[in-house]
């Protein structure tokens, strides 16, 4: 996945300055997939999880296109 998000996006910049294509990581959403971990992790609903990431998107420049990051706006390292 990193490969292709980064490469995509030196692809895209070429056509769109601008554009920002990055790889969100959303935390642990409580859904039925995650029920037997929400014990051992913190968890978010799935609302509170697209309104973090989008939270994450508004905060981002074209600079930061091509890397991946945490709900909380974190660069998380490949």
């Amino acid at each position: 996945m990193n490969q292709i998000v980064r490469t995509s996006a030196i692809e895209y910049a070429r056509l769109r300055k601008r554009a920002i294509l990055v790889s969100l990581h959303p935390g642990t959403v409580q859904t039925g997939l995650t029920g037997p971990y929400l014990d051992r992790h913190e968890s978010v609903t799935a609302q509170r999880a697209a309104e973090n990431l989008t939270h994450v998107l508004e905060g981002l420049s074209p600079e930061d296109t091509g890397l991946f990051f945490d709900w909380a706006g974190q660069a998380v390292p490949w």
